[in-house]
């Protein structure tokens, strides 16, 4: 064994290890460790003098990255998909999770208790738990255990609480989002299945595997587009910087 390795390999596992010591762990080359850094895919690491330390969040990114390529996404569709769950950072706070932890793609990932989503969605939890589940804001991964597909979504729902929206209109956000979401996916499936029998099968496997990151980068971006057209259009001063307008009634 070479001399220090010892250090990363005894029985009193290490909180932080080396980039080397992370690619032991990871089961991946060096190399491919800093490529991930190179493109915005991995946190940088906390330096110690020269040294590089890497801790549990970069394995666990390193994982969840692995988990995406096996379902077929690309690099860069897997950047665009964090960059989106980033907008999540605030509720991992709370929940004491990472983004990836608790979000899914097909998987139900780390799961938190009822009373933890209490903490977060005070007024929608428990009271309005079935229609969250109905709407897809939170799966049950197991009895008494929830996840989240969407953290951002999450995260929009326990501001729109704090800034006083009342709840009913909050599920109604929700619900909107959770069709529309359901609309997309079905006018994907029909262009899937438009695909004329004969055609190119790499394009065919290009548009499967790169098209769904594209599709929730690009329904993210386009919803931004249009909420910011209609508050220009509305003019409403409540949206800009000069602070809160109190005489539309909450609406």
């Amino acid at each position: 064994m070479p001399a220090g390795e010892a250090t990363e390999t005894d029985a009193a596992e290490p909180s932080e290890w080396t980039v080397d010591g992370l690619a032991r762990r990871a089961d991946l080359p060096v190399r491919t460790i800093r490529e991930y850094q190179t493109i915005g895919l991995l946190p940088s690491p906390r330096r110690r003098g020269r040294i590089a330390l890497y801790g549990a969040a970069h394995l666990a990114r390193i994982q969840l990255i692995g988990r995406l390529q096996q379902r077929g996404y690309s690099l860069r569709g897997i950047h665009d998909l964090l960059e989106s769950w980033r907008d999540g950072a605030d509720l991992s706070d709370v929940l004491g999770l990472s983004a990836d932890q608790l979000v899914h793609i097909d998987e139900p990932g780390v799961s938190v208790s009822l009373a933890e989503l209490e903490v977060v969605l005070p007024g929608l939890v428990p009271e309005q738990l079935n229609d969250l589940l109905a709407a897809s804001l939170i799966d049950e991964c197991s009895p008494g255990r929830y996840c989240a597909p969407s953290p951002s979504l999450i995260q929009l729902a326990a501001d729109a609480l704090a800034a006083g929206v009342p709840p009913a209109r909050v599920v109604a956000l929700v619900k909107t989002m959770s069709d529309a979401a359901a609309a997309i996916a079905d006018a994907v499936d029909e262009t899937l299945g438009a695909v004329p029998t004969g055609s190119d099968p790499a394009q065919v496997q290009k548009l499967v595997t790169r098209g769904r990151g594209l599709l929730g980068h690009a329904a993210g971006r386009l919803t931004i587009y249009m909420l910011g057209r209609k508050l220009a259009a509305s003019g409403d001063p409540r949206w800009t910087q000069t602070g809160p307008r109190q005489d539309r009634g909450g609406r």
